[in-house]
């Protein structure tokens, strides 16, 4: 379930990069394989693999977490806490969704909604919704290079792993990858670099957690979070809303 944390990116570089038929069928082909590879304990006991993997209504145990120690147990275990970690989640999604994941098409966020829902709905509805013109998706796909890809995806990771209720020893495998390179898409001295990636290494090697130890984590996180969005400020800043215009002017001769 923690690889779901980056299907926020994912599907957004899905829709930039591909036409958004190309793109619904590489969400197909994904579901499929995780359907087939389900098969063998779905067959034998489906509601119980299905609501292991998804316990949403587990209780989460205070002695367990590395990340928020520091804020104390009865905040830990509360439903307000639980609330906050979930608004936060949602804003910077929406947030990097807005200023950082979709800059390659040049639209706002409700602009780039729009024009997905008209081009899937075009094919159905020719006569009243219109579908992006080829040559915009083009320009769009083109922007679309690996290291966006990478920086979008471990982005969404890291907003989710900053958010999450409690971080258990074993995300430290996705963590400890991703740190490198969103520290290094930051734009911060390479000393600084150094500095956040001991410190993050020293806190999730002491056991049991610490208040100092939770602190650092949360820490560290956030700043690489922040740090890979302020360190691509200036990506894409030469595109413009020409797609929108495009558009509209498609719109307009039809």
């Amino acid at each position: 379930m923690s690889i779901l944390l980056a299907g926020p990116a994912i599907g957004s570089i899905l829709l930039l990069a591909l036409p958004i038929r190309r793109a619904l069928n590489a969400v197909f082909l994904m579901a499929q394989v995780q359907f087939i590879l389900a098969l063998p304990f779905t067959r034998v006991n489906a509601y119980g693999y299905i609501g292991r993997a998804f316990e949403f209504t587990r209780r989460f145990l205070f002695k367990w977490t590395v990340n928020w120690r520091f804020v104390g147990e009865e905040t830990f275990l509360s439903r307000e806490f639980s609330f906050a970690l979930a608004v936060a989640n949602i804003s910077l999604l929406i947030f990097f969704l807005n200023t950082r994941w979709i800059r390659p098409s040049g639209m706002h966020l409700w602009d780039f909604i729009s024009t997905v829902v008209s081009t899937a709905m075009s094919s159905v509805m020719p006569a009243a919704f219109k579908p992006l013109p080829k040559d915009v998706q083009e320009q769009i796909s083109r922007r679309v290079t690996p290291s966006f890809i990478l920086t979008t995806a471990l982005s969404s990771l890291s907003i989710g792993t900053l958010s999450a209720r409690s971080l258990h020893y074993q995300f430290y495998a996705y963590i400890a990858w991703s740190t490198p390179f969103l520290l290094w898409k930051s734009g911060i001295h390479p000393v600084l670099i150094y500095i956040v990636w001991a410190a993050q290494e020293w806190s999730w090697n002491v056991y049991p957690s610490t208040t100092a130890s939770s602190l650092l984590v949360v820490l560290c996180l956030i700043i690489q979070v922040f740090g890979a969005w302020w360190g691509t400020r200036k990506e894409f800043s030469d595109v413009s809303t020409s797609s929108i215009k495009q558009i509209d002017k498609q719109n307009r001769t039809r």
